[in-house]
């Protein structure tokens, strides 16, 4: 089994999701968090690879808590003024809030319906890798039932 492990939160890194890809499924088990960041159980499905048609990656930006922690940014500054430590604070909050809202979303298509793995940009790399996987054991499931591959093979064999 294929498996990558990735958080799924910018503020609070210590929230960890995992998808795993073996032949059959692709097994999910995500933290669910109530307002992004207080944990609130989990979230596993196993997903059988025969009801995927597709995953796609794609990159969001959500203007709400872009704009949000550009004004927190911009309060913190003008708080430094007077005091250094509670701007500080409300700074690092502000960039905090505006990160969270670029996303990187996996998309899982199942059954028709689809089903989004959402995590910050920094772990684009590790859902590019998940997105490969899953093409991979699309392909090779598809292979398997494919006869004229079959014989094909068989023929190059003898």
């Amino acid at each position: 089994m294929k498996e990558v492990n990735f958080s799924i939160s910018l503020i609070f890194f210590w929230l960890k999701g995992s998808v795993g890809v073996d032949s059959r499924f692709v097994k999910t088990n995500l933290s669910n968090t109530i307002l992004g960041f207080i944990p609130l159980g989990k979230d596993q499905q196993n997903i059988p690879l025969k009801n995927i048609s597709g995953s796609i990656l794609s990159s969001k930006y959500l203007a709400k808590p872009i704009l949000i922690g550009i004004i927190l940014l911009f309060i913190g500054f003008g708080m430094m003024a007077d005091s250094f430590f509670g701007g500080l604070v409300l700074l690092l909050i502000g960039v905090g809030i505006a990160l969270s809202g670029i996303q990187t979303i996996l998309v899982i298509e199942k059954a028709g319906s689809p089903y989004f793995i959402k995590v910050p940009f920094f772990e684009k790399a590790k859902m590019n890798q998940l997105n490969d996987y899953i093409h991979e054991a699309l392909s090779e499931d598809t292979d398997k039932t494919d006869l004229n591959m079959f014989f094909d093979k068989k023929a190059q064999d003898q």
